[in-house]
């Protein structure tokens, strides 16, 4: 354990950081696999396609936007995403053009960090 108070805190940061980065990475992977599931099962005649291309897209780009992953990282998974909805017969769509999807309620996700930090605290202060 760290005796320094600066060493201290920087632990603490890293922990918090550590759970908000590893809780987008588990959105980011989702929606691509949201998108590529739905690839697989053939919906693009259904228009499926485009709204989950749009929304993996935006989280991807801003992963990268926030320094999560790296920026070529996000361009190399874009672009195969992009291709996989070419060729499933669809136009790629430009994320600044979709309509913005309705804003989500906090997941149970968020709750299970929050527990996590408060118990983080909790053994922090005591030392």
């Amino acid at each position: 354990m760290a005796h320094h108070k600066s060493a201290i805190k920087r632990i603490r940061r890293n922990n918090s950081a550590n759970l908000r980065n590893s809780s987008y990475m588990a959105s980011v992977r989702t929606a691509v696999k949201k998108f590529r599931a739905a690839v697989k099962q053939g919906g693009a005649d259904a228009g499926v396609l485009n709204p989950l291309f749009v929304s993996a897209q935006k989280i991807v780009s801003k992963a990268a936007q926030k320094g999560i992953i790296h920026k070529n990282n996000a361009a190399r998974t874009v672009a195969r995403l992009a291709k996989l909805l070419k060729n499933a017969g669809s136009k790629p769509v430009e994320a600044t053009t979709a309509k913005k999807a309705p804003a989500k309620k906090a997941s149970a996700g968020t709750a299970a960090i929050k527990k996590k930090k408060a118990a983080q605290k909790k053994t922090v202060s005591k030392k």
